[in-house]
């Protein structure tokens, strides 16, 4: 077998072709098929993937419409699509993924660009769900670029990447992991619900939770996500409010946020949560209400989310707390769950609402106590808060 025949495909090996300053993906494509009819040699997008990204703001649909008509019906001398997480996004690279090994019958090399071993990591265990999707038995396979690690002078990650690649150059992706999220692989192929099985369902998936005092019910499409919820709280729904709408005090009662801020007088806030070691942010529009006595909100920017929580009073001292919110999972959030969706929501309606509620009524209740002088109740209360919190933050781990 010569040199020649055991090239399994070049990458990009033309400069950018634009016209009048102006490049198209269809415009590469067509001369990337000129060269490899002239020379032999199949050949993998690369850049042009990334270039068609920045393009439409990293959104999959617009991008996915160019492919399609590009790829979709035609014969192409393309054999492999090159993914770069750390340019494309985890989420973006595993839907460019699919789409490629499902409508275009061509399979995907995961890339690095110089990470770190979690990047790297992270990059491994994309690539191994994509090798064992349903969709790519039909599609040749490629090794995977992931050697760069070879390069750095140190890593993030301990051990390090380094330490679960053989001397024939394989990578122990089950441990890997087991390190990295103490799931295997299986478990981890589970949850990332990049083929749009669940999507497939006939009827969402609905749970609920009911005891003396607290009332939950969650449905699920896919990663859309609804959880409504109420608790009876031992004050007047006008505290419960004034308490509840000083958004920068969240974090007292919701230890998994790490900051609430005020971004300006119109109600525009920023929000911090980290899960698991995840961190994710957003930009939310948040409105007080009077009748009855609550909040709304949605988020404009980051992580998907939008709710209401209302407190309708059933006597001068108590009243019941009623939320509603509906979040659009992130796959890498998903993954860190066991099953999706009935861990997420069996997590977030008994374990993050539930703790994050109850809290803010002790809280609440704390901050009463010693306002009226009962010390002895308040650092009591404070210090059920403090354990419910080191419970919940044990529970994210």
């Amino acid at each position: 077998k010569s040199i020649w025949e055991s090239i399994e495909f070049i990458e990009e090996p033309l400069m950018k072709q634009s016209l009048n300053g102006e490049w198209s993906i269809d415009r590469q494509v067509t001369a990337l098929d000129e060269f490899a009819s002239r020379g032999g040699l199949p050949y993998a997008l690369d850049e042009s993937l990334a270039d068609l990204a920045e393009i439409h703001a990293y959104s999959f649909e617009p991008i996915a419409n160019e492919l399609r008509a590009v790829f979709g019906g035609q014969e192409r001398s393309c054999t492999a699509f090159v993914l770069k997480p750390a340019l494309l996004g985890l989420e973006l690279s595993m839907q460019i993924a699919s789409l490629a090994q499902k409508e275009f019958n061509i399979n995907t090399v995961f890339s690095s660009s110089f990470d770190s071993g979690i990047g790297l990591a992270f990059t491994a265990i994309l690539a191994s769900v994509a090798d064992n999707s349903p969709y790519s038995t039909s599609v040749a396979k490629y090794s995977h670029g992931l050697g760069t690690f070879s390069m750095l002078g140190g890593d993030t990650l301990s051990p390090p990447f380094e330490t679960y690649v053989n001397q024939e150059g394989m990578l122990n992706v089950p441990s890997l992991s087991r390190a990295l999220y103490g799931l295997s692989l299986d478990e981890i192929s589970d949850r990332l619900p990049t083929y749009n099985a669940v999507a497939s369902m006939d009827k969402p998936a609905v749970t609920s939770t009911e005891s003396e005092s607290y009332l939950a019910t969650t449905s699920s499409e896919g990663r859309d996500i609804t959880v409504s919820v109420s608790l009876p709280l031992p004050f007047s729904d006008g505290i419960a409010s004034s308490r509840f709408t000083d958004l920068p005090q969240m974090s007292r009662w919701s230890p998994w946020l790490n900051s609430v801020t005020y971004l300006d007088e119109a109600g525009l806030t920023e929000w911090n949560l980290n899960i698991r070691g995840v961190k994710f942010s957003w930009k939310a529009k948040s409105e007080v209400l009077e009748e009855p006595k609550g909040i709304k909100w949605e988020s404009v920017s980051g992580l998907k989310n939008r709710g209401v929580v209302e407190f309708e009073p059933t006597s001068d001292n108590n009243c019941i707390m009623k939320l509603k919110m509906s979040i659009i999972m992130p796959y890498i959030l998903v993954s860190l769950f066991q099953g999706m969706p009935s861990v997420v929501q069996e997590f977030l309606q008994n374990k993050l609402l539930k703790w994050s509620l109850e809290m803010f009524r002790d809280v609440v209740k704390a901050d009463l106590a010693l306002e009226r002088g009962d010390n002895e109740l308040g650092d009591a209360l404070f210090g059920a808060v403090e354990g419910r919190a080191n419970a919940l933050e044990e529970a994210l781990k």
